[in-house]
Formats: structure tokens, C-alpha cells, sequence
């Protein structure tokens, strides 16, 4: 048996990098069957949900679901899907943090006004594509044409967007991009230091592999593309787990679940609990081989 010292002192960074790789992968698989097991059961069953609760809820769900994704591409292959992932839970923490913080209700009241303000637009623009090229597409746009001209609609889409997201400099209606009209950094940097540095450190990594072009193969090896994998599945962990623990406490399901802190507390080692089990074989094995 070693002793704590020898484990103490082993660097784990001198395990192969599929192990340490593995390692993340099972800290994802874990995180993905408590939330399978424990928080769904538990959200499903909520009723009559606040603004604020449904979007924190629903946000929840969204990551859970990139979660049981990322275990389903298990493979240094999915390094691609796994990046994308990590990014998309990235954002949706973020999401679930401001909408934690809302104290008055205006950014749940946000939340919810953007989705139809971004379906008016989408129909908009395909509407917009079928009339200038109505002899070369064969695509139907009728059922937009009617949505986007329903009496009041383009009145009342703006007035939403005015009211939630101004006037631009010329005085016509500020369309967002995202629902808190923010772009990605800044909503990082209103969170705090802690998200602007993960901002920063691992966004546009996790972009170079979902946007075209080579900025993200070229010059790398399979071993670097599998050291992606491995920390997409690093940051996805961290993120869930946030989001999990802020979740827990919107809702006020922190104290139904046993032991709520101390699960997520072990859940946050366990990568490091594997690598130290394949620490403690390489040190066994080679005190048999003395």
C-alpha cells in the first residue's frame, strides 16, 4: 500500500494525457447522474413557478441537457461537440447568474420578451429573402408572411423592444442580439473578475472549434486535440455545478436534497479522485517491480 506521502508527492501531471483526459470525462458522467437522479425529479415537480423561477428553471434544464450530451460523445473525436458544449454552458451559466441576481423581476421580464422579439425577426428576414428571390427559391414563407403581418404585430414588437432595449442613435427601436442586450464579455465582466478571466482564458478558444476555418486544427497533433476534450469537459463540469448550486437556491431545494453541499463538494473532486486512483496503481505497480 503507498503511503499518503508518496501520494502526496506523485505529480499527476506525469499520468499519459487519455487518463488525465478520462478523468474529466467521468467527472462529467457523475455530475450528469445527479442531475438525472436528484435535481430534475425535484424541478419537475415545482408548480406554479414565478417569471423569474421559469427562466432559471428553464436555463437549468438546457445545460442539464448539454450535460447528458457531452457523455454521449465519449470520444477524443467529439473534441469539436464537446468545445461547443463547454462554450454553450459557459453563456448559460451566465444567464442563470444575472437571472439569480434579479431582484426586481426586469431581467426575467427581459428573458421573457426576447424570444418574441427574435421570431419576429427571423421571420422577417426569411419573408424578406423569399420576395427578392422569388424566381429561384421554392421556399414557403407564407406562414411568416401572415405571422409578421398581423395587425399590430410589427407596432407591438417594437414597443417591446423599446421598452426593454431603447432607441438606437437614430431614434428607430435598438433590436438585441442576446436578451440582455450585452455582448458576451461585457456580461462576463459585470459578473465579476472570476468570469471575465474564464471569459478570456476560454472563449475564443471554444469558438475556434464551432466557427469555419483552420484556427483550430491546424498545427495541432491528436494528443493537443484530445487535451480540448478533456478540458472542455473541465469547464463544463465547473459551469454545471455552478449553475446547479444556484439553482438549488433559487428554488429553495438546497435543504430537500440530503446533503445537498457536500455532494456537490464531492462532485467537484472526483476528476481529481480518479487521477489519484491512477497515481496509486502506478506507485503500486512499481513497488511490486523493486
Amino acid at each position: 500500500m503507498s503511503t499518503f506521502d508518496e501520494i502526496e508527492r506523485a505529480d499527476v501531471a506525469d499520468l499519459p494525457t487519455k487518463l488525465r483526459v478520462g478523468a474529466f470525462y467521468k467527472g462529467t458522467d457523475a455530475v450528469s447522474k445527479f442531475a438525472e437522479s436528484m435535481m430534475i425529479p425535484v424541478l419537475n415537480g415545482q408548480i406554479n413557478l414565478s417569471d423569474k423561477e421559469k427562466a432559471v428553471v428553464g436555463t437549468y434544464y438546457r445545460m442539464y441537457g448539454w450535460v447528458r450530451s457531452m457523455v454521449a460523445m465519449n470520444h477524443r473525436l467529439h473534441f469539436q461537440g464537446a468545445a461547443a458544449a463547454a462554450r454553450s454552458l459557459f453563456e448559460l451559466l451566465l444567464d442563470i447568474k444575472m437571472l439569480a441576481n434579479d431582484k426586481n423581476g426586469y431581467l426575467a421580464d427581459k428573458f421573457h420578451a426576447f424570444p418574441g422579439v427574435e421570431k419576429f425577426r427571423v421571420a422577417q428576414n426569411l419573408v424578406s429573402f423569399c420576395m427578392n428571390n422569388a424566381n429561384s427559391t421554392k421556399l414557403d414563407c407564407s406562414h411568416q408572411q401572415t405571422f409578421i403581418n398581423s395587425p399590430g404585430k410589427q407596432q407591438a414588437v417594437n414597443e417591446t423592444i423599446i421598452k426593454f432595449w431603447g432607441k438606437t442613435k437614430k431614434g428607430a427601436p435598438n433590436r438585441p442580439k442576446h436578451w440582455t442586450g450585452k455582448d458576451i464579455q461585457k456580461r462576463s465582466h459585470d459578473l465579476g473578475p472570476e468570469y471575465e478571466e474564464l471569459y478570456l482564458e476560454t472563449f475564443s478558444l471554444f469558438s475556434w472549434y464551432i466557427h469555419s476555418g483552420s484556427t483550430g486544427y491546424a498545427g495541432l497533433n491528436e494528443e493537443t486535440l484530445e487535451t480540448c476534450f478533456g478540458m472542455s469537459h473541465s469547464i463544463a463540469q465547473k459551469a454545471f455545478l455552478e449553475a446547479t448550486v444556484v439553482c438549488a437556491e433559487v428554488m429553495r431545494i438546497s435543504s430537500v436534497i440530503f446533503e445537498f453541499k457536500e455532494i456537490i463538494a464531492n462532485l467537484r473532486l472526483t476528476p481529481g479522485r480518479v487521477l489519484v486512483d491512477e497515481q496509486i496503481k502506478i506507485l503500486e505497480a512499481a513497488k511490486s517491480n523493486r
